[in-house]
């Protein structure tokens, strides 16, 4: 626990480089300076993605390794909505999950194989007022095989680091192995599995013997976690959930594979709209349902077209002002102050090589797309985002 002077020096010292603080050591032999850097470190990184936690002044953050694979707080809210009754926390960690799912009303038992970890969140949990978890340490699984209890819903988030600290993705790999908790499945209990966004829908499902649902987890169009939920009764083609954590209405697409594979494409050249998918649709597969309503640019150049606006697009609309060759003549025209964002699908060159081929400053309110058409040439388009 943070000692009063502890507390008081993080807070005084919290917007300052870590590094320079650790170099004015000697100014306080009171003081245990690289355990408090550390804090003042996980606090500066962790203010956006824990803002709740770091607010509270006595909250201790355990070593980077935990904070790496911890959910969000807007992550781990979206969880808690998913779930009810008795939950096991089998990945216990540095406690977010677990605490989001008891502030939800959850009766939680939480499990955590490192023992010193395991001892800070339980005292997190006490200052921040967690509500109803019990904390056990030890082997998750073990403990699972040795409970009589019956759970509504199982958790776990394996840990994606294998024992020479490398990442892994897939379910197997990971630990513990996700694949081992589906004899625990049945009519009262349900299995919650988050995963690295890496890892491939298709083939986790089929490991897993099918799954009711899988919900592709985003905060501001940057996929974060899949969350592939397991119930004694599930599908090979289960329903496919983006969600948008940054919008009023969270859900912003769903859909199932075999519609996908039976949606029709319509191709053509570039019109008045240009439409770029949201990073979770295209995470999910959905490349022919997205367009429905639109032309798409080419078979593998995930851009769609129109030439009236659609305005329930599922991605960013733009509107197309010009086009024209890769060429710094023509560049130079359209973009007289040199700034513009690039993105490039299905083209030969990446983003970055024609930034600095053409000199070209990132930002503003100009996008410059290059990409191949559905004629095979390449194809370069000014274009303005619509709000």
């Amino acid at each position: 626990m943070l000692r009063e002077n502890e507390i008081q020096f993080i807070q005084e010292n919290l917007h300052r480089d870590p590094v320079a603080i650790a170099l004015e050591a000697a100014k306080y032999p009171n003081l245990d300076i690289p355990l408090l850097v550390g804090q003042i470190k996980a606090r500066q990184k962790l203010k956006d993605k824990m803002p709740h936690w770091v607010a509270n002044g006595k909250v201790f953050f355990p070593p980077a390794l935990a904070l790496e694979q911890s959910s969000s707080e807007e992550t781990a809210n979206f969880k808690a909505s998913l779930i009810h009754g008795k939950v096991v926390d089998l990945t216990g960690g540095m406690g977010l999950d677990s605490f989001a799912f008891a502030q939800a009303g959850c009766e939680v038992d939480y499990i955590e194989r490192q023992e010193e970890l395991a001892k800070i969140t339980t005292l997190n949990h006490s200052v921040l007022k967690a509500g109803n978890i019990q904390h056990h340490i030890g082997d998750s699984l073990k403990w699972l095989s040795e409970c009589e209890e019956l759970f509504d819903f199982l958790y776990v988030d394996p840990a994606r680091r294998d024992g020479h600290g490398n990442k892994v993705v897939l379910l197997q790999d990971c630990e513990p192995n996700a694949l081992e908790l589906i004899p625990y499945i049945n009519d009262k209990t349900s299995l919650l599995i988050k995963t690295s966004p890496l890892l491939d829908l298709d083939r986790a499902t089929k490991e897993l013997g099918g799954v009711e649902k899988i919900y592709i987890v985003c905060l501001k169009n940057e996929v974060k976690e899949l969350l592939f939920l397991k119930r004694s009764q599930s599908s090979e083609d289960p329903s496919v959930e983006v969600i948008e954590l940054s919008q009023a209405d969270s859900l912003l697409f769903k859909g199932n594979k075999s519609i996908e594979s039976a949606s029709i494409c319509d191709f053509g050249p570039v019109s008045n709209f240009l439409y770029e998918p949201h990073a979770g649709v295209l995470k999910a597969g959905f490349f022919k349902m997205v367009g429905k309503g639109l032309k798409k640019i080419a078979p593998n150049t995930h851009l769609y077209t129109s030439e009236d606006l659609q305005t329930n697009f599922a991605g960013r609309t733009f509107e197309v002002l010009a086009e024209g060759p890769l060429e710094k003549k023509w560049i130079q025209a359209v973009l007289p102050a040199g700034k513009a964002n690039i993105s490039t699908r299905n083209f030969p060159i990446k983003a970055d090589e024609i930034r600095k081929k053409f000199q070209l400053k990132d930002g503003g309110d100009f996008t410059l797309f290059a990409f191949r058409d559905h004629t095979n040439k390449n194809k370069v388009v000014l274009a303005k985002k619509i709000s």
